[in-house]
């Protein structure tokens, strides 16, 4: 997604960077040395890619019998749409996650969810099945190699839906015309500036809601909006904070300056800033997952092509190659003296 950009600044922060041609048969002799040294080899090429460039299962488990191997792909491992490539908006479709969220139910049309959902979901699988395939190489000294899809992520975020023995389906919760949420509980609300999430799930939490915005059980979804419009998110906020209703403001994340901003968040960690040297300073998510023994930290600025080759080739003895490889076309870092051969 390098060349998107978002994308890539988003989630390529803090690693190393090396740009090989794995067309020229001395860039795969780098790969391979690499994964000499590697746990772990992880990517998202087109079933057979990997192995016509010969970096493929096989190819590395012979120099480095260790290796765990992991291809994620768009359809999965066999039947006639094995060998496609894909993108999310496909997987959106195919697990019926379109036809959700446009509320089809209410007579609207399918709606294409820009987040790459199906893209996050099938990276998570990826992760969790890597972990556990190192677990089980720890324990038993065997690797292997894994797999998952874009289909696999599709149906994980379908995981809600339960068919009987009969073939009927199981209630699942439907949007509102408006798609706001699944009732006047759990929902978003206009206010007189901006929007806030409700989320009372629990009876007590409900009864808390109706007697903070003056509503008996019996009310519906258009009393709420009503109510809510007679103030703003904060005030809101403030009040269901105190009756102990789950709220939050609807900050605008395209403009960043609600939780990149917010004073909590730094001081939470989950926000971080560092200089990249085309950009300039950068403020991004911090630390997501926080550790008792191990502290995390952040190691820098999403990697520019090939930023890292000079200092990985050194890493492999091939440092005093770099100069002709480069010349070559077969590796390639930021220097205006070297370019692509394409």
């Amino acid at each position: 997604m390098r060349m998107v950009g978002g994308p890539f600044f988003g989630c390529q922060r803090g690693k190393r960077c090396i740009a090989l041609d794995l067309k020229n048969p001395r860039g795969v002799e780098i790969a391979l040395q690499l994964v000499e040294r590697a746990d772990i080899v992880h990517h998202n090429m087109t079933a057979g890619v990997a192995v016509r460039l010969g970096v493929g299962y096989e190819d590395c488990k012979r120099v480095n019998p260790n290796v765990v191997y992991c291809n994620t792909w768009a359809y999965g491992l066999e039947g006639p749409l094995a060998h496609f490539g894909g993108l999310d908006p496909l997987y959106q479709a195919s697990a019926g996650l379109e036809y959700e969220v446009g509320a089809v139910h209410h007579g609207l049309e399918p709606l294409y969810y820009r987040f790459g959902m199906c893209d996050a979901a099938n990276a998570m699988l990826s992760a969790v099945g890597l972990l556990a395939a190192l677990v089980r190489r720890d324990r038993t000294g065997e690797a292997q190699e894994l797999w998952t899809s874009l289909l696999d992520g599709g149906a994980v975020h379908a995981s809600d839906v339960l068919l009987h023995p009969d073939g009927t389906p199981s209630w699942r919760p439907k949007v509102d015309r408006g798609q706001h949420g699944f009732g006047p509980y759990y929902r978003l609300y206009d206010t007189q500036s901006g929007w806030i999430q409700v989320a009372a799930v629990r009876p007590a939490e409900q009864a808390a809601l109706r007697a903070v915005v003056g509503l008996d059980a019996g009310a519906d979804e258009a009393a709420f909006e009503i109510r809510f419009l007679t103030k703003t998110s904060l005030q809101w906020r403030n009040l269901l904070d105190d009756a102990g209703v789950p709220n939050e403001i609807a900050f605008d994340a395209l403009g960043g300056e609600g939780a990149l901003y917010d004073d909590d968040a730094v001081r939470l960690g989950l926000v971080v800033e560092y200089e990249h040297p085309i950009m300039g300073n950068l403020r991004q998510f911090g630390e997501l997952v926080n550790f008792s023994d191990t502290p995390a930290r952040v190691f820098g600025p999403p990697p520019r092509v090939g930023e890292h080759t000079l200092e990985i080739l050194e890493w492999l003895g091939r440092g005093g190659d770099a100069e002709k490889l480069a010349a070559a076309g077969i590796v390639y870092w930021p220097d205006e003296r070297y370019h692509w051969p394409w």
